[in-house]
């Protein structure tokens, strides 16, 4: 049965709001209305008030009642070593052109110089001889007539016998037959070097001289450009 939207007081008959919980004319106390929970405006009501927190249900997991995990582990692998961990022995170097002994570190360069400069003569006796044959003269009325312009034209075939390998490999022709290499990775200090390399080869002899002299057998080549033929096993700088 639904509740009528207005009611009376029973007492002065004044018209009263069906939330009226007592009368406002004589103030006769009203039967509180048929709800679910008392009125939030009703003094009366704060007395049977319940504060108590309404149980609800466990939604989260119950934290610490979990049954402990066992771990099975065995005492060898909680000791710790006694002794420090034994270090791994460092690998044999490979022996640099310093690191050996002042008669192995002087063949070498030795052995690369002479034999580019018997291999210098052979180009340049080759570069004056096809000429020749072209103009039908001797290699040596070639020089003797035409010397302001064979001269730079035996120059620069030279230049381009050790320049080229060089820049382009970091060798010399002879230095792959007998282990030499130049640690440099700059084309422009390739080429710087194979210039002065060129004027070491032409005066082998001073050059072998430097080699002779220097403590560590530094080739007139290295002495002129500060740059170090090195074995071509390892970089290392000779000591």
């Amino acid at each position: 049965m639904a509740t009528p939207t207005r009611r009376t007081c029973p007492s002065c008959h004044t018209r009263l709001s069906p939330l009226a919980a007592e009368c406002p004319e004589c103030g006769l106390a009203l039967a509180p209305p048929r709800q679910g929970r008392p009125l939030l405006f009703q003094a009366s009501a704060l007395a049977q008030a319940s504060f108590q927190t309404p149980a609800r249900a466990l939604t989260a997991p119950a934290l610490g009642r979990v049954a402990p995990v066992t771990v099975e582990i065995s005492p060898e692998e909680l000791e710790r070593p006694g002794g420090p961990e034994p270090t791994p022995s460092p690998a044999p170097a490979q022996p640099t052109l310093g690191a050996q002994e002042p008669a192995s570190s002087f063949w070498p360069l030795v052995k690369v110089e002479a034999s580019e400069a018997l291999l210098l003569v052979f180009v340049q006796a080759l570069a004056m001889l096809l000429p020749a044959l072209v103009l039908g003269v001797s290699p040596n009325r070639l020089f003797t007539g035409a010397w302001p312009l064979v001269l730079p034209y035996l120059v620069a075939v030279s230049w381009m016998l050790f320049m080229a390998p060089l820049v382009l490999t970091g060798q010399s022709p002879m230095m792959g037959t007998f282990g030499v290499t130049l640690p440099e990775n700059s084309p422009e200090r390739r080429m710087a070097f194979s210039l002065v390399h060129l004027l070491s080869v032409v005066c082998f002899p001073l050059s072998f001289l430097c080699m002779v002299l220097s403590p560590r057998h530094q080739t007139l080549a290295e002495w002129l450009s500060g740059q170090e033929l090195l074995s071509r096993p390892t970089s290392r700088m000779r000591g």
